[in-house]
């Protein structure tokens, strides 16, 4: 068998056999697409992958010192002795450490309070919350009645003033009708009417009241006879006769005793000097405006 110097060191296990010095070829086996070196096992010595054996090894070492650091808290203790305690530990089934303290506390609490006053402040403290849900339910309630109220209270103030207007408008067509206004002059004597009626609400019931241009109450005289909206209807086919249907069949606008000539279509002119009549004008200027123009312009006036 060739010699083996110390510098041609043989390797276990090659991939190449051509690396190996050709001398030392013939002490190699193939294995496994390898080539491991042909040992004889001799005194408990053989050639073997220990890879595999040094991790198992380090992972044991790593196991012992866990368990070490594990067994410290133990060291001292009586084996005997612990093996008493586990047994009566196991006679408190589930029940832990921890939930034993807590109901311990809870016994010695208990324990110490004074039935009374305890029984005394669990009824002051449901008196409290009983008290609190009346007051919130009692709130809830009056806001809600509130609403109600100013519900039914605005409904009845927008009733209330349609039956004003309602009346008012009823006495004023009813008193109008009876002067015998003018077909086409109808609507204007009603707005005219109107402009001075008021109504308002005295015990209950609905009250006509005829007022001034500044919105005074009119009386008729010392004794404070109320004006009524007949009067006032009355005064106004006195004052302008040509808004209204006379008594004799003549031409519109020709009031009686007045016998300046009439404009043209019969009317007279309400804006020539000595026929001025501003209620007239309003009247001719809602209900005929092309005649109200024709006027305007007899008479010189300029819009």
């Amino acid at each position: 068998m060739p010699r083996i110097s110390g510098m041609d060191m043989l390797k276990a296990v090659v991939t190449d056999l051509n690396t190996v010095d050709e001398a030392h070829r013939a002490f190699y086996i193939e294995k496994n697409g390898k080539f491991l070196l042909n040992v004889t096992p001799a005194e408990g010595f053989e050639l073997d992958n220990v890879s595999g054996l040094k991790t198992a090894l380090g992972a044991e070492r790593n196991n012992v010192a866990i368990l070490k650091e594990q067994y410290k808290p133990y060291e001292g203790l009586d084996p005997a002795a612990a093996r008493t305690a586990i047994e009566r530990l196991a006679a408190f089934g589930d029940i832990t450490p921890d939930a034993a303290k807590t109901a311990l506390e809870t016994a010695q609490r208990l324990s110490a309070l004074d039935p009374a006053k305890e029984a005394e402040r669990l009824a002051g403290e449901k008196f409290e919350t009983l008290k609190g849900q009346l007051t919130a339910q009692m709130n809830l309630r009056e806001t809600e009645l509130t609403t109600q109220v100013n519900g039914h209270k605005a409904t009845v103030e927008s009733l209330t003033g349609q039956l004003q207007n309602l009346m008012a408008d009823s006495q004023v067509k009813s008193e109008v009708a009876k002067a015998n206004p003018l077909d086409d002059a109808r609507d204007a004597v009603e707005l005219l009417v109107s402009k001075y009626v008021r109504t308002s609400m005295k015990d209950g019931k609905v009250v006509v009241d005829v007022i001034d241009a500044n919105q005074n109450p009119r009386i008729k005289d010392v004794n404070g006879t109320p004006f009524t909206v007949a009067d006032l209807v009355a005064e106004i086919r006195e004052k302008s006769a040509s808004l209204f249907k006379p008594d004799e069949k003549r031409g519109l606008g020709i009031t009686p005793g007045n016998h300046s000539a009439p404009a043209a279509g019969g009317v007279t002119n309400p804006w020539a000097k000595e026929t001025w009549n501003i209620t007239q004008q309003m009247v001719l200027e809602n209900t005929k405006p092309d005649m109200a123009k024709q006027l305007k312009a007899q008479a010189g006036v300029k819009d």
